[in-house]
């Protein structure tokens, strides 16, 4: 053998050394918890000098949670790795799979179950010296959720050779099937995107030869720009002249000029890929895709609303029958309720007026049950109305709820100015008379009903801020109904609210214990004016809450103009009377809450709405996973500074000392989520404990279904339900 065979030998066998026999890669142990398998695997044996590899971040779910994709939808966050690299080395974002539509009651999230890779591609440095090793670590970040979402950590890592070549590793499997996962770029494929108001309507142009689709998804890369849960897709008569997607813009979203789009379709269309990518240019104005001319595909608001199961309380677990009946006691209960007690003051008056002599007679009686017929037709017709306002802003895309038009302290203001004008009218500050045509008073003359007619209107109004016993769970049942099945329920709710007063107006003799008219209904009719001053002063006091307290002094200003108003229509002269509304009405309009005040109020906790405001902390429910994960229970109060029956049971219960020992013996953390002001993330919580309205008590027990209390609270009821902890 000669020396230079012998040379070529020896060189040879350096080499399969260096690329065969080098160490083999070291991956760290999988961080395991109850939850999911984290690990950091690597596609190759080795790391090439100035060439790139990949590496990848493998998650095995537990069954039924999920992680997140880069834009995880309603709430949520991504996965995300703090690299720690040597010199000269990098590592690119995520090569992220199509994600899921994943849906936990009326929240939409994109993410993964089971098992996922998220690849990733290392830019190994030039420098690195062959025969070494280099450590590939980072501190991995992770919200993993089911019921309850739990943020998880830990150091990942995978120790790999530097080798002049690499083959594949055992993982190489693994990054195979995630690179059929990740989406290619939709080639022959355009789109483009029109903005109009808080509609986004994505027109989509498939490649020629694209087979019909039957349904497609689609999944925007750009975070909180759109609502999950809205979504409609369409297809054009013609196939070939393509498809349309209209989303919900979230309130305040800007679109950006461009942005990534990704698009899923059924495998079985014959398309090289059952998903893929495009970039969509955004522009202002109308599509040249008429919707109404493209046949509706589907619609993930319907499917939201007939798959959706919360955890607590679920739609299910009540029949129609059942949330009757609830709406029927409840309704009868709401007439108990503070916000209500204006009203049923001048209820009594009402009846006061028509007892005395001649109360057998038939006509009497036919008038008092007209009265009492009317008066209930005008309490079902709001709540009929007030039913279709809410289920056309929720198929709208709109996050509402019972009590929604308070949210608004421009209604706040309508409302006070109303009240208002009733107790100076009782006050005897003006009559009604002296504003009112001769024509309108002579109908109202020949026609009383009216008047019972618009007093039911006007308890409906006083009744919104209110949420009595089982008027909750109805009303988040039907609110997840069919319109008919919700305008059914809510016609219950007005039959019980209106009962008692029918049945007084059709048994009259129940009334004989009141004194005959005279002249002492003048002093209670004045009297009468208090509870709807009382009522003035806690919807300025809301105003406060919404608009700052600038808001609330500008209506209490409006209220003196009211007031000065109200004295010229006193007046005997015909022009004072004219200059007193005209000034009422300046007063009305200048004192109007602007858009300005609520915007510098948003996000602020008002302190005036806040019991031991020290002890509450801002409902937070990604920290409510977390501090139950801790071992810790999270009591949550859903509020509203417009809802009576929240601020008494601040006041009466949860202010109570006894009650703030136990919460403190317990460990128990105190969130308020204020829902004063519009805000559809609180929407949504309600709605997936089936609720629509405040209040709501929830507690979370670490280990245990979510706890619902009643929604007016007794010390012994708050007691007995943090005993159980």
């Amino acid at each position: 053998m000669t020396l230079s065979l012998i040379r070529s030998i020896a060189c040879a066998a350096a080499t399969l050394a260096l690329t065969t026999f080098v160490a083999p890669a070291i991956n760290a142990a999988p961080i395991k918890t109850p939850h999911a398998e984290v690990e950091l695997l690597a596609e190759t044996t080795a790391l090439v000098p100035g060439k790139s590899a990949r590496i990848g971040l493998s998650i095995k779910h537990a069954p039924h949670w999920h992680t997140y994709w880069k834009n995880p939808g309603d709430s949520g966050y991504p996965t995300k790795v703090t690299w720690e690299l040597p010199a000269g080395f990098s590592v690119s974002e995520f090569d992220w799979p199509v994600p899921q539509r994943l849906r936990t009651g009326p929240i939409v999230n994109f993410g993964y179950e089971g098992e996922v890779l998220l690849p990733a591609t290392v830019k190994v440095s030039a420098d690195a010296a062959s025969g070494s090793s280099i450590t590939l670590k980072g501190k991995a970040e992770w919200l993993v959720c089911k019921d309850v979402c739990i943020p998880e950590e830990g150091m990942v890592s995978v120790t790999l050779p530097i080798a002049p070549s690499a083959s594949s590793s055992a993982a190489k499997a693994k990054f195979d099937a995630a690179d059929a996962a990740i989406p290619k770029r939709l080639e022959g494929w355009s789109g483009k995107a029109f903005v109009s108001g808080r509609d986004l309507q994505i027109d989509l142009i498939p490649a020629a030869g694209t087979p019909s689709l039957a349904r497609f998804d689609v999944f925007p890369e750009v975070e909180q720009i759109t609502e999950p849960a809205a979504q409609k897709i369409y297809r054009n008569a013609n196939a070939a002249a393509g498809y349309s997607a209209m989303l919900r813009l979230v309130d305040g979203a800007k679109v950006p000029e461009s942005f990534q789009l990704v698009v899923s379709m059924p495998k079985e269309t014959g398309h090289t890929a059952s998903f893929g990518y495009l970039s969509i240019s955004a522009a202002n104005g109308s599509s040249p895709n008429e919707i109404k001319t493209m046949s509706l595909l589907a619609d993930s608001s319907a499917e939201l609303a007939a798959s959706s199961t919360p955890s607590a309380a679920p739609p299910d677990s009540m029949s129609l029958l059942a949330a009757i009946v609830f709406a029927l006691v409840g309704g009868m209960i709401l007439n108990l309720m503070p916000c209500v007690f204006p009203v049923l003051s001048l209820k009594i008056l009402s009846f006061a007026q028509h007892a005395g002599d001649h109360k057998n007679s038939i006509e009497r009686r036919g008038a008092m049950r007209a009265h009492g017929l009317l008066y209930a037709l005008g309490v079902v017709v709001s709540f009929l109305v007030l039913a279709g306002a809410l289920l056309a802003l929720k198929s709208a895309g709109s996050a509402i709820g019972w009590g929604f038009q308070l949210q608004n302290p421009g209604v706040v203001w309508v409302l006070a100015v109303i009240f208002f004008l009733i107790g100076l009218n009782l006050m005897g500050a003006f009559e009604v008379g002296t504003l009112a045509p001769s024509s309108v008073l002579s109908f109202t003359a020949k026609n009383p009903g009216v008047d019972a007619f618009f007093s039911g209107v006007l308890a409906v109004i006083a009744a919104s801020p209110c949420t009595a016993p089982f008027m909750g769970a109805a009303l988040g049942f039907a609110l997840t109904q069919s319109t008919v099945a919700a305008l059914v329920v809510f016609a219950a709710l007005g039959v019980g609210m209106a009962l008692p007063y029918v049945l007084l107006a059709w048994f009259p003799k129940w009334l004989d214990r009141l004194p005959r008219p005279g002249a002492w209904m003048i002093t209670f009719k004045q009297a009468l004016a208090f509870p709807m001053f009382l009522t003035v002063v806690w919807l300025i006091w809301v105003i406060a809450q919404q608009a700052t307290v600038d808001g609330a002094a500008i209506a209490l200003i409006g209220l003196v103009g009211i007031t000065f108003g109200a004295w010229l229509l006193g007046s005997i002269s015909a022009r004072a009377r004219l200059a007193g509304v005209i000034a009422a009405v300046v007063a009305i309009v200048l004192a109007w809450p602007t858009t300005a005040m609520v915007e510098t109020s948003a996000g602020q906790l008002p302190s005036a709405n806040v019991a031991n405001a020290g002890q509450w902390k801002p409902w937070n429910p990604e920290e409510i996973a977390k501090l139950n994960a801790e071992g810790k229970p999270v009591f949550v109060d859903f509020t509203a500074a417009w809802c009576v029956s929240c601020q008494a049971n601040k006041r009466l219960v949860l202010s109570r000392d006894e009650i703030v020992q136990t919460f403190a013996k317990k460990n128990v953390v105190l969130m308020r989520a204020d829902w004063t002001n519009r805000d559809p993330r609180i929407t949504q919580a309600l709605a997936a404990m089936n609720r629509s309205g405040v209040p709501v008590y929830a507690l979370h027990a670490p280990g245990k279904p979510v706890e619902l209390l009643p929604e007016l609270l007794t010390t012994g009821i708050v007691k007995t339900a943090l005993s159980k902890l």
